[in-house]
């Protein structure tokens, strides 16, 4: 992973953490900020480091420098590695946020691909199935199935659009949940020839699982 891959990986975890008009500032020419964002009204001018190395004072300097720049609220600085007492003292002292060991690795590329086609196909099926006629007679015996339909176009949609956000993938794993729970969990209850319905709830599991992750791994607190 280079720079730049580590600025896009930090402007992911921004979102995830509740940060909206989230930019990737141009590679030269920055003035110290990489990132911009916002928060609660607030503007965020944020410098990246991937380092092997505990970072320095120069590190905050130019993040405070380039916030002023940009006419930003606050500046910030987000590192893999920590920061050195010199430059905590001084960040501390400039009101500049440190916010270390962020995991350069995301979330993996063969499960974010996997549940795409998953999500792609149920929505597909989803579609198809509500678009048929005799979904749209709408038979007394059919509102259930309706009601299922929706939820899983709800579920496979919110996945594939907030796959990067936190609040949608919960929304998505809840819903997918929920179908198991309304749909799945009688059949499998009621006969051995249906445990494999189980297998349902690795959707759920993997989206919330994703979507918590991907908030919590890192312990310092962000505004």
């Amino acid at each position: 992973m280079d720079g730049l891959q580590f600025e896009h990986r930090c402007a992911e975890l921004l979102r995830y953490r509740g940060f909206h008009k989230v930019a990737v500032t141009k590679g030269s020419g920055d003035q110290g900020v990489d990132i911009l964002a916002q928060k609660n009204g607030i503007k965020y001018g944020i410098q990246c480091k991937y380092y092997s190395y505990p970072v320095g004072n120069k590190a905050i300097q130019e993040a405070y420098a380039g916030a002023d720049f940009y006419d930003c609220d606050v500046a910030m600085v987000m590192t893999n590695s920590t920061f050195t007492r010199q430059a905590r003292e001084l960040a501390d002292k400039l009101g500049v946020e440190l916010w270390e060991h962020c995991s350069p690795n995301g979330s993996s590329s063969v499960i974010s691909r996997l549940m795409r086609i998953f999500n792609l196909f149920f929505l597909t099926i989803g579609l198809c199935m509500c678009a048929s006629a005799r979904l749209l007679n709408f038979p007394e015996e059919t509102i259930r199935t309706y009601m299922n339909l929706l939820m899983l176009i709800l579920a496979s949609l919110s996945a594939l659009l907030g796959w990067n956000h936190f609040l949608p993938c919960i929304l998505s794993g809840m819903l997918y949940f929920g179908i198991f729970l309304w749909t799945i969990l009688p059949l499998v209850l009621t006969s051995d020839s249906n445990w494999y319905g189980i297998l349902m709830l690795l959707p759920a599991f993997i989206t919330i699982g994703h979507a918590l992750y991907a908030r919590f791994r890192n312990q310092e607190p962000i505004p």
